[in-house]
């Protein structure tokens, strides 16, 4: 970890120092596909993308890990539990560090395994094991998408020549100053293609829908893990491909568009989720699919810069609500905000942090949260007037700024508002040891101050601007008028959402919509995540599984039938034969006799044919 930041902090004291360390793997000699034949690379890039992530990454995994002495003391396993979380990190490193696409997926599935681990790490409980089940095959589902847009790619450019780099340099990236596939016009549909199964990829390891099922379920893992996938590891690894992806390969206009897409419509679908959850950590997990909507909205709208720098930000002030959570449920020992309350008066210090995530989340100057966000609202909405068809997916982004400043701030009047608690038991909840108040405190200063870290030189090196990124991706657009506008829209958005928050919830006060009102099909609608999981399960259950029996029953009755039956058959034979060797002098001479009469038969039989044809010839 402490390499790694120092990776990251020496990448932003000295700017333009680019590494690229890489070793022969394997060679293949030359074929009819490789004329000069093909040889396979593994190596490391430092560039000002992987020191971003890196620092993102090595400083809250640290704080994770600092946060689990505490947190995870009692529970059983902890020689278990600390193995995969430091392989999980250093699995995520490795990841950020690659400079090719066949490392890049080795280390990406690496992060998948280790996520099933963790999600599953209370496996005796069936809820547990279910949850990292369904994390591991959905994301499974991105990551043959991934796998074949690599073969795909590897495709073009082998097809491309020397120019773009893997049929000359082996199978890695090469920043060549522009986007590769401006120069594979030609083979515009496979581009296509390939990025869509990029998105693919993408969507599955940052939850975007409709691959977003898996992420609300795997709160069953500990809230330390949850911290981890939520702020630094598995969920940025989606985004982290978008970006690399767009800066050194690019995507066509209807990639662009598609992406676009998927990161506005999921930002809004997931935040009308989070309004009506109960649980808290559920309410934290659904803030994040929709705020890494916003991060994939600014790649796809082609501002790859500021899509890292909500990724930057999001990162500490998601840890920060994940971790404060996790306090709460450490001294309560419940995760239902219902049955919470009055919280501040007996944990202020706890209390005091998930505010502070919660106006970054919500995007309140001067939080991080703010400067990131509406970079992204304003880089999109200055290319509205070249991309009119982003319209609908800028307005839903916008629309969900409402929705995330409300249900985070429901979540917090629930838990922390009010003079007397819910619950009984909880006047004797307390904060946690100094292992889990000082990354709260390091985290809450993070929350405010990493906005503003942005506009020192050598880290707006690392968010691209100025650098070499700047001529890959569009320029984030100076503030003038109408982007001072669109920012009091969006922080007017956001404290009415916070005002109508506390009108419903605030001072201890519980909203109780009738049975009888009409919005009760939509509350429920949105209880059942839009019906989406159960319809998944539908087709596990139903199509799914109905062709796998029928695929056993081919497999058992017929392919391994027929094998069976050769097999009795020549067996049955054997034995018969067997039984003959008897050992008797008199059987062998009958054999011996029974054989010559036959022998002689056949040649009666055949004798008069033979003589025929011999005298006709």
């Amino acid at each position: 970890m402490v390499l790694g930041v120092l990776i990251g902090v020496g990448e932003a004291f000295f700017p333009g120092r680019t590494t690229n360390v890489q070793r022969l793997w394997l060679h293949l000699p030359p074929a009819p596909a490789w004329p000069n034949g093909f040889s396979l690379v593994m190596g490391t890039l430092v560039d000002p993308l992987s020191a971003l992530v890196l620092i993102v990454v090595t400083v809250v995994g640290f704080l994770v890990v600092l946060y689990s002495i505490g947190y995870m003391h009692q529970d059983r396993g902890l020689a278990r539990y600390y193995a995969e979380i430091q392989l999980f990190l250093a699995a995520m490193s490795a990841l950020v560090l690659a400079n090719n696409l066949l490392e890049f997926f080795l280390f990406w599935e690496l992060v998948g395994v280790c996520s099933y681990f963790l999600i599953g790490f209370y496996y005796e409980r069936p809820s547990a094991a279910s949850a990292a089940k369904e994390a591991f095959l959905v994301t499974r589902v991105g990551d043959v998408m991934f796998l074949l847009g690599i073969f795909i790619l590897f495709d073009l450019y082998s097809g491309a020549g020397a120019a773009g780099g893997w049929a000359a340099n082996g199978f890695v990236f090469v920043h060549n100053g522009a986007p590769y596939l401006q120069g594979l016009q030609s083979h515009s549909t496979l581009a296509t293609i390939a990025g869509i199964m990029i998105l693919g990829g993408a969507a599955g390891k940052s939850a975007q829908f409709p691959l977003h099922v898996w992420l609300p379920d795997a709160m069953e893992g500990p809230t330390t893990v949850s911290a981890l996938i939520h702020a630094a590891t598995m969920v940025a690894a989606g985004v982290y491909l978008l970006a690399i992806t767009s800066v050194f390969i690019g995507f066509t206009a209807f990639d662009d568009l598609l992406i676009v897409a998927i990161g506005g419509f999921t930002a809004f679908f997931a935040a009308t989720m989070a309004v009506v959850h109960a649980d808290i950590k559920r309410v934290v997990a659904y803030s994040t699919i929709s705020q890494l909507g916003y991060m994939v909205l600014a790649i796809g709208a082609g501002f790859t810069s500021v899509g890292l720098y909500h990724l930057f930000t999001h990162a500490f002030f998601k840890a920060l609500l994940f971790l404060a959570a996790g306090s709460v449920i450490h001294a309560v020992g419940t995760q239902d905000l219902f049955k919470m309350g009055g919280l501040r008066r007996t944990m202020p210090l706890t209390a005091t942090a998930f505010a502070v995530g919660g106006l970054a989340l919500a995007g309140i100057p001067p939080f991080a949260g703010f400067w990131s966000k509406d970079d992204i609202l304003a880089s999109v909405y200055s290319v509205l007037g070249a991309h009119p068809d982003y319209w609908p997916f800028f307005l839903l982004a916008l629309a969900a700024v409402f929705l995330t400043a409300y249900y985070i701030f429901r979540a917090w009047f629930l838990a922390f508002s009010g003079e007397h608690p819910r619950a009984a038991s909880l006047p004797h909840a307390h904060e946690g040891p100094w292992t889990m108040q000082v990354p709260l405190v390091v985290l809450s200063a993070l929350a405010i101050g990493a906005g503003l870290l942005g506009f020192l030189p050598g880290i707006a090196h690392l968010l691209g601007h100025g650098s070499a990124l700047s001529g890959i991706a569009n320029i984030p657009p100076v503030y003038g008028l109408p982007q001072i506008g669109l920012s009091a829209v969006s922080v007017g958005l956001a404290g009415a959402g916070i005002l109508v928050a506390w009108r419903m919830w605030g001072n201890g006060r519980v909203f109780t919509l009738a049975e009888t009102s009409a919005a009760q099909p939509v509350r429920r609608l949105l209880l059942n995540r839009y019906y989406m999981k159960a319809a998944y399960d539908w087709v596990g259950a139903g199509a799914v599984y109905t062709v796998a029996r029928a695929a056993d029953f081919v497999d058992v009755y017929v392919i391994d039938g027929t094998v069976h039956g050769f097999e009795r058959a020549f067996a049955a034979f054997s034995d018969r034969l067997r039984r003959i060797q008897s050992g008797v002098v008199s059987d062998y001479a009958s054999y011996l006799v029974v054989g010559l009469l036959i022998v002689f038969a056949i040649l009666l039989l055949v004798a008069p044919f033979v003589l025929d044809h011999l005298g006709g010839g």
